[in-house]
């Protein structure tokens, strides 16, 4: 949720026509990101519950969701040249690090600053990827779910 208001306000301030077309396309390849992600993810029950009586859940994510990680890092590194950024070896590496610590930490993603095509794509492959386990098992439906 978070970052779809991160992404809303974010696009406040970008009002380009390339800019709204490069949102619609980072979108699409968001959510083929997210499908992919979660296409080869396993999931495992440990018929365990936690103390609001959800079942715990395993998640083997497998290489699926590396690749699609990876291809998201190559797509916000190729909009950055795009609009500009003059990227050499040190600065991918230095990138790379920031976005495992961010992967890694949430903590680390939400302090960190993010351009906006960066909340555009956290969003549509965030979405896609929590919505396609959710409809692929059922109990992960059970683990997030509030219970009073």
């Amino acid at each position: 949720m978070y970052s779809a208001i991160m992404m809303f306000l974010s696009l406040e301030n970008v009002r380009s026509l390339t800019a709204a077309g490069l949102t619609i396309i980072l979108l699409i390849l968001g959510a083929s990101i997210g499908f992919l992600q979660a296409s080869k993810t396993q999931i495992k029950d440990t018929n365990k519950l936690d103390s609001h009586q959800r079942p715990i859940l395993k998640v083997k994510r497998n290489w699926s969701y590396l690749v699609g990680w990876l291809v998201s890092f190559a797509i916000g590194i190729s909009v950055e040249v795009f609009y500009g950024a003059h990227i050499n070896a040190t600065e991918i590496s230095h990138e790379l690090f920031e976005e495992v610590l961010k992967d890694l930490s949430t903590i680390a993603f939400f302090r960190s600053h993010n351009a906006w095509f960066i909340w555009v794509l956290n969003v549509a492959t965030s979405f896609t990827y929590g919505a396609c386990l959710m409809v692929r098992y059922p109990k992960i439906r059970e683990a997030v779910r509030r219970k009073k």
